[in-house]
């Protein structure tokens, strides 16, 4: 397969109904990651949780959709700085951006900003992750610095929306410096030259390795909270330690050892923790995949 002005056609990703699929399962465990993450940093920094209470008591049964509203409108607007940043970096190379919605399959809605303009591969790898890096780089600041817990949500979205943009990142590092990245709405075609081989991203095995992953490291964690936490912590003569907020999705763990009271318990956080190790597992497969890959066909 070759394009008639820059060479033969390496590998092509196009939004298919598997990877809408995939890619929602591998959103899902970056969105539950990214939100235990930044709650924990709020919480930690302030000294209280994320609340996400916007309207005050007094509205009585209007408060509750108020607050609904406001985290609907927080978790959508997130995409227009998102995708404006996209573009922002298309410009810095010489891209012309542009912008749309859709939704993929009926199943994913989704923004894109996307150029004609063709970019090295360190190029794109800016383009891919230059939203992530911006609004974590300034969100943060603004959430601790001010106490501002609904920050959280929008952080939370742009980085679970950027889990593809590292994904693609990921693939594309696998691949001779001297590629080009020919960017559409729907996917991406990677170009190189005579001699290179052609491959086809793996995008099941990055879905698969994350999910799996996950999977393991849940069930490793909770057995290692559940079973040597209390016999480690017992042995070394802790009364009590609790690592997050119990009752929030930051509750990773609690344990009380006195005279009267012997217990434990095991919270939500385990699956952010399960998440978080399945990500960094399928990334890194994916990397030293695609360099195997690059070394057998040189």
């Amino acid at each position: 397969m070759t394009d008639e002005t820059t060479g033969p056609v390496l590998g092509e990703l196009e939004l298919t109904r598997a990877l809408t699929i995939q890619m929602t399962a591998v959103g899902t465990l970056g969105m539950i990651v990214a939100w235990a993450f930044f709650a924990g940093l709020h919480e930690a920094a302030t000294g209280a949780p994320v609340s996400l209470r916007f309207a005050p008591a007094t509205l009585g049964w209007a408060a509750t959709a108020v607050d609904v509203l406001v985290v609907a409108f927080l978790g959508t607007a997130f995409l227009v700085p998102h995708e404006w940043l996209h573009g922002l970096a298309i410009r810095y190379y010489g891209g012309e951006p542009r912008y749309g919605v859709g939704v993929a399959h009926f199943i994913l809605p989704y923004a894109y900003a996307t150029t004609d303009h063709e970019f090295s591969r360190n190029e794109f790898v800016v383009v891919l992750l230059t939203p992530l890096v911006v609004m974590t780089a300034v969100g943060v600041p603004l959430m601790v610095g001010f106490g501002w817990g609904w920050l959280v949500i929008p952080l939370a979205l742009n980085a679970a929306g950027a889990v593809a943009d590292v994904w693609m990142t990921v693939t594309v590092l696998g691949y001779p410096a001297h590629v080009r990245i020919v960017d559409h709405e729907t996917g991406v075609k990677i170009v190189g030259r005579a001699g290179d081989t052609p491959r086809t991203p793996s995008v099941t095995a990055v879905a698969w390795d994350a999910l799996s992953g996950a999977a393991v490291a849940v069930f490793g964690t909770f057995l290692l909270l559940a079973v040597a936490g209390p016999i480690a912590l017992s042995t070394l003569g802790v009364e009590s330690v609790v690592v997050g907020t119990p009752g929030r999705i930051t509750y990773l763990f609690s344990f009380v050892n006195t005279p009267t009271e012997i217990s434990f318990g095991v919270g939500p956080a385990v699956f952010a923790v399960g998440g978080l190790v399945g990500l960094v597992y399928a990334l890194g497969r994916t990397y030293r995949r695609s360099r195997a890959l690059s070394a057998d066909s040189t």
